[in-house]
C-alpha cells in the first residue's frame, strides 16, 4: 500500500495560486513522510512541485532514468526514488527508507494523490494561471507515458 496525500498550509484561502504552499505525506507499508511539522518549516509550492514530482516518476518508470530526487520547490523537503529489481521502485527520506513499491502501485498512488486533491473546490487554480497550465500538461504527459494510467 502506498499514499500520497496533500494539504494547503492556508486551507481557506479565497484567492488560491500556483505559488501557494502547503505539504505532501508519503504513506507505505514501511512508514510515512512529510513535510508538516518539521524544523525548518518544509511547506513547498505544491501546484509546482506536483509538476517536478510526476515528471520525475514518469523519467525513472517510462524513460531510461535509474533514479529520481524529489525536491519540494522553495522548499528543503525531498525524497530519493530508485529503481530496485524487478519493477520495484525504493524510496527514501532523508535516513528513513519508505521501503519498495511495484512501480505501478507508485505511479497509481501519486496521480490518485495528484487529481484528487486539485478537484477540491479548495484547490481549484484559476483559468491563466501558469503553474495550472504545467500541471495540467504533466497529468496528460504521465498518463500517456504510463501503462495503465
Amino acid at each position: 500500500m502506498f499514499r500520497l496525500e496533500c494539504e494547503w498550509l492556508d486551507a481557506h484561502d479565497p484567492g488560491r495560486t500556483g505559488f501557494d504552499l502547503g505539504h505532501m505525506t508519503f504513506t507505505s507499508d514501511a512508514g510515512t513522510c512529510t513535510s508538516k511539522g518539521r524544523s525548518p518549516d518544509q511547506a513547498m509550492m505544491l501546484a509546482i512541485s506536483f509538476t517536478g514530482l510526476l515528471d520525475g516518476l514518469k523519467s525513472l518508470v517510462a524513460g531510461g532514468a535509474t533514479d529520481h530526487v524529489f525536491d519540494g520547490v522553495d522548499s528543503s523537503f525531498s525524497l530519493h526514488f530508485k529503481r530496485a529489481r524487478k519493477g520495484r521502485i525504493a524510496i527514501q527520506c532523508g535516513t528513513a527508507s519508505l521501503g519498495e513499491v511495484e512501480s505501478d502501485e507508485l505511479c497509481r498512488a501519486v496521480l490518485e494523490g495528484v487529481e484528487s486533491f486539485m478537484a477540491r473546490p479548495e484547490s481549484a487554480l484559476p483559468p491563466g494561471d501558469a503553474a495550472r497550465g504545467d500541471l495540467e500538461m504533466s497529468l496528460r504527459e504521465f498518463r500517456a507515458a504510463i501503462p495503465g494510467m
